[in-house]
Formats: structure tokens, C-alpha cells, sequence
């Protein structure tokens, strides 16, 4: 049952990231919280990298297929990061997260094209569970009919870029399982999450070449510190389980996140509709319980 523990942890620390970013970075804008995001990881796992470098054979791990691999997971990661960045910079948490929760259906899909790997019936109405659970939460006070969550989507526009952050992350997912078959998951946590810390700011240098990231870097040391570690407690958490599991059902215990966003929605910016969405969450729960116990 580890795997439920670190997927679960991957949950909350990324809750807690966003909620942290938005919190004290969110006057700056999407582009800079995304720089806090992904720079703020190079101190905690670079150093993961050089360790692994020295102890092991990793030279081993970089073939032309990791190669290529990591190339197209940059890619795809950079643009996710750039459009979720964007969903909570301009949404509440507790209304733009819970459209991450469609990533676990994609991963069936996407995992069975890319790998190959295939889930059993507990495990598929546990993942449609939690999806089902995190569409709930999104429902308004006011009813508005079954299909009110996805009209929110064009009222609450944070929504629909988490929408196509869970999309990628079907794809970006499954990739990841990829490259730890590849490697090993500490090793492609630490490489492939400090290349992004090194080439996300040149690609957000291009889209906004007025930002000044010295300056940022400088006024902002603590707390783009604070978002890393929380980042990069995350990623090793990620890595861990998804090496341990199929990918959507790791993918859909992570999607916990959206749970803690709902608790820290409520305690850190008071967003409305708490006692809806909570309660919304325990199906969600429910669901957790079906994978970790039944599938």
C-alpha cells in the first residue's frame, strides 16, 4: 500500500504548492507564479541528481528513446504549466481544480495506447468515482441543472485551462511512466524536473522578454523556495508511486488534490461554497477507497 501513501502525499503537496503560489504570487501574474513553480524545484533536486550521478551508473539510462522521451514530456509540461498556471491565477481553487480530475479518464486511454496497460472493473468505478465526486464539487449553490459545471466553464474561464492542463496531463502522465521504465524514478524525478527548472524560464523569457527575473528571483527568495520545496516533494512522490502502479490509478489518488485545494480554498482566501464542495469530496473519498482496497 505504498503507493496509495506517496500518491496521496503527491496530492497534497501539489494542493499545497498552488494554494502557496497563489497566496503570495498571485498579484505577479501566471507567468511568474510558473517560474516560482519550476525554478523553485532546481535547489532540492539538482543535488538528487549529482547524489545519483556519483552512485550509480546513469549514463546507463540516457538512450536515444529517453532521449526523445524527455524532449516531448518538456514540451508538453511547459505548456501544461503555463495554462494551469493561468487557471488558478485567475479562478478560486475550489472551482478550476476539480476539472484536474478528468485526467485519470484520459490516462485510460492514453496509458493503453502509449503502454499497453489496461485496468479492472472495481478500478474503472473507482477512477469514475473520484471524477464523478470532483464534478461535483463544482456544482453551484444555485441549481442549475446536471450539466451546470461545464456551462461554468466559459463563466469561470480558470476552468477551462485547467481543463486542457488535464488533458496534456493524460499524455504528460503516461510519458512519465515511460521514462521511469526507461531509468529509475528518482533519477528521471531529479533530471527530468531540473531541466524544466532550467529550460521553463528561457521559454517564459521569450513570451515576456519586459520580466525582469533577477529582481523577481531576488524579492521573492522565500517564498518561490517554499513553492519548490512543496513542488519537489511532489514530484519525488510521483515518481515513487507511479513506478509502483498503473498510471491512472496512481493518477487518480493524486487527483486528492483536489480535495485539499477544497480545505485550503477555504482556510487561506474563504471561497465560497465550502460545505457543498467538502461534501462532494467524500465521494471522491469513496472512490479512493475502491482502488486502494478493491482493485
Amino acid at each position: 500500500m505504498l503507493w496509495v501513501i506517496l500518491s496521496l502525499s503527491a496530492g497534497f503537496f501539489v494542493a499545497l504548492s498552488d494554494a502557496l503560489n497563489k497566496r503570495y504570487l498571485g498579484q505577479e501574474g501566471y507567468i511568474k507564479m510558473a517560474l516560482a513553480r519550476t525554478l523553485g524545484t532546481l535547489p532540492f533536486l539538482f543535488p538528487v541528481l549529482l547524489y545519483l550521478t556519483v552512485k550509480k551508473e546513469v549514463y546507463l539510462y540516457l538512450t536515444w528513446d529517453f532521449i526523445q522521451n524527455v524532449l516531448l514530456l518538456l514540451s508538453l509540461e511547459i505548456m501544461a504549466t503555463l495554462s494551469y498556471m493561468r487557471g488558478i491565477e485567475i479562478s478560486p481553487l475550489s472551482a478550476s481544480l476539480p476539472f484536474l480530475s478528468f485526467t485519470p479518464i484520459f490516462v485510460i486511454f492514453t496509458g493503453y495506447l502509449i503502454l499497453g496497460e489496461s485496468i479492472s472493473l472495481p478500478g474503472f468505478l473507482g477512477i469514475l468515482l473520484i471524477v464523478v465526486g470532483a464534478y461535483m464539487i463544482h456544482l453551484p449553490r444555485r441549481v442549475e441543472g446536471f450539466l451546470g459545471p461545464v456551462k461554468g466553464i466559459w463563466r469561470e474561464r480558470g476552468s477551462f485551462y485547467i481543463l486542457v492542463t488535464a488533458l496534456i496531463y493524460g499524455v504528460t502522465s503516461v510519458l512519465g511512466k515511460r521514462g521511469i521504465l526507461l531509468s529509475d524514478p528518482l533519477f528521471f524525478a531529479s533530471i527530468y524536473f531540473s531541466l524544466l527548472s532550467v529550460v521553463t524560464p528561457f521559454v517564459l523569457w521569450m513570451i515576456k522578454p519586459s520580466m525582469t527575473v533577477g529582481v523577481f528571483l531576488k524579492q521573492n527568495t522565500r517564498v518561490i523556495l517554499l513553492v519548490g520545496l512543496t513542488q519537489a516533494l511532489m514530484c519525488l512522490s510521483h515518481m515513487l508511486a507511479l513506478s509502483l502502479v498503473e498510471t491512472a490509478y496512481m493518477i487518480a489518488l493524486k487527483r486528492s488534490s483536489i480535495l485539499f485545494a477544497v480545505l485550503l480554498g477555504w482556510y487561506m482566501f474563504r471561497e465560497k461554497h465550502f460545505r457543498l464542495r467538502l461534501s462532494a469530496s467524500l465521494v471522491m473519498f469513496l472512490g479512493i477507497i475502491v482502488i486502494a482496497f478493491f482493485k
